[in-house]
């Protein structure tokens, strides 16, 4: 996706992303319970098990995890309705070389729709202009064909597949390993990397 096509899509996105507030626990279990099959696939934390508890208890942890700055977790929204219709964030946060991960799913009945795009590409603005990352990964199943989709379609840069890279209900799997690179971090090593040689 060139950046004419991020504009575009951004004057006119339906889904939008914000913090998350302690008031969103019924809408997140709601979004994730009507998506347990496919959510379950690919996600450790969606199990048979899976209660409006934990969805409790994650929305306590996002809501904490801004607080410390441990990781950034949003809600996505239907811009239209203001429905909440998934989660995406971002985590695993490496502060020395400014890399994470970025994360997302949406519920079942808005597959398909653009939502996740959206969301990286809003996750994407946030991480690059407010907090500064060099580098966001996003890792993907191999088998995971609508997430690789998403990634592709976000601009991200399929980089290879890395075996034994996700653990999903006690198993390994091999992964797909895409990078969205920040312009502003790959022009400052650029500059600097000139600067060197010429006073070499």
């Amino acid at each position: 996706m060139d950046e004419l096509e991020v504009r575009q899509r951004k004057s006119m996105n339906r889904f939008t992303i914000r913090r998350y507030s302690r008031d969103d626990v019924d809408a997140i279990y709601a979004a994730a319970d009507e998506s347990r099959e496919h959510v379950a696939r690919w996600m450790g934390w969606m199990t048979p098990e899976y209660s409006k508890k934990d969805a409790e208890e994650w929305v306590s942890h996002a809501t904490s995890s801004w607080q410390n700055e441990a990781s950034y977790e949003h809600v996505i929204v239907d811009a239209a309705t203001q429905k909440v219709i998934g989660s995406c964030g971002l985590n695993h946060l490496n502060k020395i070389d400014l890399v994470c991960n970025l994360g997302y799913w949406v519920s079942r009945s808005y597959l398909g729709r653009g939502a996740a795009v959206d969301a990286v590409l809003a996750l994407k603005e946030f991480a690059f202009d407010s907090l500064g990352y060099a580098r966001l990964e996003i890792v993907v199943a191999e088998s995971n064909h609508a997430s690789y989709r998403v990634a592709e379609k976000s601009g991200a840069v399929h980089e290879g597949i890395h075996r034994a890279r996700l653990r999903i209900q006690g198993l390994s799997h091999p992964a797909h390993i895409f990078a969205l690179i920040n312009p502003k971090a790959e022009q400052a090593s650029t500059g600097k990397l000139a600067a060197h040689t010429e006073t070499k």
